[in-house]
């Protein structure tokens, strides 16, 4: 399981660096991405979200061919899975299903153009497959750091 775990947070990483520069027509929209956040907003999230998952990546790495993990790496593995657990819920499920300002909604405007498979709500944001799979990984990812620390 570790080794999922390890290949899972990488691709997490990798998702979490290019998804705003690498064009992935029709999941992503570089075009509308670059009209609405300038480069150094685009670079800054990439880095502060790559950080996010390449900490709790390195300290997996660290333990991963050793006996057990200690309760302090687990704990922190859970916490920053936590944090962008809710970072997902706050800024994507919430708005989806109960509603959200108009200035979130104008401020996710820059995904109205990307592939979306779920059913409309109004006029809520509509969670978009690319942050689906990305939400998908990071729940996956605490569900794993959770079961680490029970197992321990």
């Amino acid at each position: 399981m570790m080794l999922f775990f390890i290949l899972l947070q990488f691709l997490l990483l990798l998702f979490m660096l290019f998804h705003d520069w690498v064009p992935v027509v029709p999941f992503n929209d570089i075009e509308a991405l670059k009209i609405s956040d300038s480069t150094f907003y685009r670079l800054l999230g990439s880095v502060i979200n790559g950080l996010t998952v390449l900490i709790p990546l390195i300290i997996t790495l660290n333990y991963y061919q050793k006996p057990s993990m200690p309760s302090s790496a687990v704990i922190t593995l859970i916490s920053f899975y936590f944090l962008l657990t809710v970072g997902t819920i706050l800024s994507w499920w919430t708005p989806y299903f109960f509603g959200s300002s108009q200035k979130h909604k104008q401020a996710f405007n820059k995904f109205k153009n990307t592939h979306h498979f779920l059913p409309e709500r109004g006029d809520n944001i509509i969670p978009n497959t690319l942050h689906i799979v990305l939400h998908l990984q990071v729940w996956t990812c605490l569900g794993i750091s959770i079961y680490l620390f029970v197992a321990h």
